[in-house]
């Protein structure tokens, strides 16, 4: 922990805390930043920190809707006929649903993918692969009715594929959620909490590769504060964004990266 300078860590918070959430992606920045700026990857409890910072945005942020989720699973625990079709429990069988097929693409597929796929030039390609994909949120509408099984499935599986650097989990979630016509809020809201389940797996896998050492611990409860106060910013600001039907707009930075990215894999 102690390699990393405050200006390192302020600056990971940020990509964390931003990144994670525009449908921009985090890894994707991660390894323009290590390639373009030297910035060093995070050693893995500081990696674990930041995602934590991350999940707690998203307890914060959607504290009312989680709230709502753990009361209605407790009442359908308590009266299972009677809760089995409220839009609580509906929910948590969407993201159950949703969660297995994230689960299963990063147990088998996590490390051959992100090795495969980190190059700088692997990484701006996988960019304006996402910036091509935002922009067709562009043609979607919305639909009042959505597959029980079938679109959580789908966005579940667009959740696995997102471990690639350079593609984006939430424009991905969210992107496949309106293209297959859920509402905007909603597409959205979805999308951060299946990254629940899918952060905490990771954060379980993650520390159980850890060694516990001494660290500093005042640098990582900073990275973490400041991963958390952005993330909040961050969703927010996107969670508008898609409301007023304008998550495609983000697909013009993911031309731009990706294409200067491109560029610069030619000459580093």
């Amino acid at each position: 922990m102690s390699s990393f300078s405050i200006w390192e860590i302020i600056l990971l918070s940020f990509i964390q805390g931003t990144t994670e959430f525009f449908p921009i992606s985090s890894s994707g920045h991660l390894v323009l930043a290590q390639k373009l700026l030297n910035v060093k990857e995070p050693q893995i409890l500081l990696n674990i920190v930041l995602h934590l910072g991350t999940l707690f945005a998203i307890f914060i942020y959607l504290r009312k809707e989680i709230k709502e989720l753990i009361i209605g699973f407790k009442n359908f625990l308590l009266s299972p006929s009677k809760h089995l079709k409220t839009p609580q429990t509906i929910t948590i069988f969407q993201l159950v649903v949703a969660t297995i097929p994230t689960a299963l693409i990063g147990y088998f597929f996590n490390k051959p993918l992100e090795e495969a796929f980190s190059s700088l030039r692997a990484v701006s390609i996988s960019l304006l692969i996402t910036g091509l994909f935002l922009l067709l949120t562009k043609f979607s509408k919305e639909r009042e009715e959505n597959k029980l099984i079938l679109h959580p499935l789908i966005i579940g599986i667009f959740q696995g594929i997102a471990i690639v650097p350079g593609l984006s989990r939430s424009g991905l979630t969210i992107g496949i959620a309106l293209l297959l016509g859920w509402k905007r809020e909603k597409a959205a809201k979805f999308s951060f909490l299946i990254f629940i389940p899918a952060i905490i797996g990771a954060f379980i896998f993650e520390i159980s590769k850890m060694q516990f050492y001494t660290q500093d611990w005042s640098m990582l409860l900073f990275g973490f504060i400041m991963t958390f106060i952005v993330g909040v910013f961050s969703l927010i600001f996107l969670v508008n964004i898609v409301k007023r039907g304008a998550f495609s707009s983000f697909s013009i930075y993911c031309f731009i990266i990706g294409f200067l990215a491109l560029i610069l894999s030619y000459k580093i």
